[in-house]
């Protein structure tokens, strides 16, 4: 049903779909909650939680976007502004998030290879088309400038993660693939391996060994090459129209985490104050429920976006916290606190 609706949504004009957006979430019962009272905590968590993650990507995210591959380095560079404004934020109301990150991202600087390509070591993926990207011809790493931070700071940003890392926050660093790579069909197991083990040796020099995955593109796949390397959670969840949840131990010992809702708005038309409105019936319906919402964007927002929605939510929340109605999770927290839950009732 979800499919069937969002296949007809897709087909509207822009002020249908605001319309349409607004009337379905006022008369569906939205957020949807799913608690399973076998495998999740019978009662929940002690509190409702809620949980951000944030998709640091810079030009990698959208090289390949259907119209937007033209403007990936404009893109990355509003990126590169507003993440110093999104960690004073974050700081100020003392919430820390979920980056995830794209390996590339780590690196100060790269150099074509013997061969004149980028990467050259690394597996590549072959040509594909799907709803979000279209890469249909030359290599996957073609765009990779392969020179530094300085002079392309669209496609490294060392200087930002070490600011991540600083911030009193605590935020956590989480794995985004090395280059915004699609884990679906058409990733095998090899390309999936060589991109997974690309970040994590990235990573290294930072002294981070991370233990959450986020798919790029949300394209979920590969689960098995994940789970060899050792991460914990992964945002991806069985039960797609689960809004507030808690997160389920998986077969392969990973824990799969809900992803609530976007602060992401695509297209004009929208109303601010009833989108902030809803966003903040997230947080409300975790907190009734002791169980979490998982919000989570770009920071590539349009600077109106993080003003009216994202910073008017993180003072919401920091208020609930304040009153002992909710607590603020890192993803990894997240699954950490549900875990703990479900030890103390003797289910793990």
């Amino acid at each position: 049903m979800k499919e069937s609706y969002e296949k007809l949504y897709s087909l509207l004009p822009q002020r249908a779909k605001v319309m349409a957006s607004e009337l379905v979430f006022k008369l569906s019962g939205k957020p949807y909650v799913y608690h399973d009272k076998i495998l999740h905590p019978p009662n929940g968590l002690g509190r409702g939680v809620v949980s951000f993650s944030i998709d640091f990507e810079l030009a990698w995210a959208w090289q390949y976007a259907r119209n937007q591959s033209k403007d990936c380095e404009k893109i990355a560079l509003h990126e590169r502004e507003q993440v110093p404004r999104l960690l004073a934020k974050f700081d100020e109301y003392g919430i820390g998030a979920t980056w995830a990150t794209v390996g590339h991202l780590f690196l100060e600087k790269c150099e074509r290879g013997w061969d004149g390509l980028a990467h050259s070591d690394m597996r590549r993926l072959q040509h594909f088309e799907n709803e979000y990207w279209k890469f249909s011809s030359g290599d996957w790493f073609q765009h990779d400038p392969c020179s530094s931070v300085d002079r392309d700071p669209a496609w490294y940003a060392p200087d930002l993660i070490e600011q991540i890392l600083a911030s009193k926050a605590g935020h956590e660093i989480g794995c985004h693939s090395f280059s915004h790579s699609a884990f679906g069909v058409p990733c095998s197991s090899d390309v999936a391996a060589s991109e997974i083990d690309a970040c994590l040796e990235a990573m290294k020099p930072f002294g981070l060994r991370p233990t959450t995955w986020v798919f790029p593109g949300n394209i979920e796949g590969n689960f098995d090459t994940l789970a060899t390397r050792g991460f914990k959670g992964v945002r991806a969840f069985p039960h797609s129209w689960a809004e507030v949840s808690l997160p389920l131990k998986r077969n392969d010992d990973m824990w799969g985490i809900h992803a609530s809702t976007p602060i992401d708005l695509d297209g004009g038309g929208w109303n601010l104050e009833e989108r902030l409105a809803r966003l903040k019936k997230y947080v409300d319906r975790a907190s009734a429920t002791n169980l979490s919402t998982h919000i989570w964007f770009h920071p590539s927002l349009p600077r109106r976006q993080i003003d009216s929605l994202l910073f008017p939510l993180l003072r919401y929340c920091a208020e609930l916290r304040e009153k002992g109605a909710i607590d603020i999770l890192t993803l990894d927290g997240l699954v950490d606190a549900t875990e703990d839950a479900l030890i103390r009732e003797g289910k793990v």
